[in-house]
């Protein structure tokens, strides 16, 4: 019996790690969605390489520089010193690739017990990245969508849209210079309590 147990383990171990793969497998979100979505957004930067800590996990040091979502959980004085992720990629953890301990980094992540958790699906860009008026957005606009707008995606024409509250993205379907225009330009505000539109970043 032993051998089909040994078996049984093998196969169960490959299905878990086949299914981890599937769940990590994750499209990159409108800005706006990741900054609703999230429990806390910071600039911060990275200060080394990830520590294990314990089962499955790790955490990297960072120093945070700035907050810009997440005081109503933690308040204003709250210093994050570190970022939690599992240790895997295929457990969708997260691998910071930049040495650039100078760096600062748009971070978009999860509130767990206290600590700041992030994955490979986390919304997590150098912030010299964001365009001014995303940068503006983040710190500002992206809020007021917040419960009220939504970013509906589209990725095969022909889309339709929902809901008044909704605001049709089809970056995911755009190409060349005009892929991620949306993302780089609009958020979805609302206009009045039941009517939702993109609205420049620029304005």
């Amino acid at each position: 019996m032993a051998p089909f147990a040994s078996l049984a383990s093998g196969i169960l171990l490959l299905l878990s790690l086949i299914t981890s793969s599937k769940a990590c497998s994750c499209a990159p979100p409108h800005p706006q969605t990741a900054f609703c979505n999230s429990d806390l957004v910071i600039r911060a930067k990275f200060m080394g390489p990830p520590e294990i800590i314990f089962n499955l996990y790790q955490r990297y040091e960072i120093k945070m520089t700035k907050m810009l979502k997440g005081f109503d959980a933690v308040g204003n004085a709250a210093d994050f010193r570190f970022a939690y992720t599992p240790a895997l990629e295929s457990l969708c953890g997260y691998v910071h690739k930049s040495q650039n301990r100078s760096e600062e980094f748009l971070i978009a992540g999860r509130l767990r017990n206290g600590s700041l958790h992030i994955s490979a699906c986390s919304f997590l860009v150098p912030w010299y990245s964001l365009t001014p008026a995303q940068q503006k957005a983040f710190s500002k606009t992206y809020s007021a969508g917040c419960g009220v707008c939504t970013v509906f995606p589209c990725s095969t024409m022909p889309c339709k849209l929902e809901s008044d509250t909704h605001c049709l993205w089809t970056d995911q379907i755009l190409t060349g210079s005009e892929k991620g225009y949306q993302s780089r330009n609009f958020a979805c505000l609302p206009r009045n309590p039941q009517l939702c539109a993109w609205q420049s970043l620029r304005a």
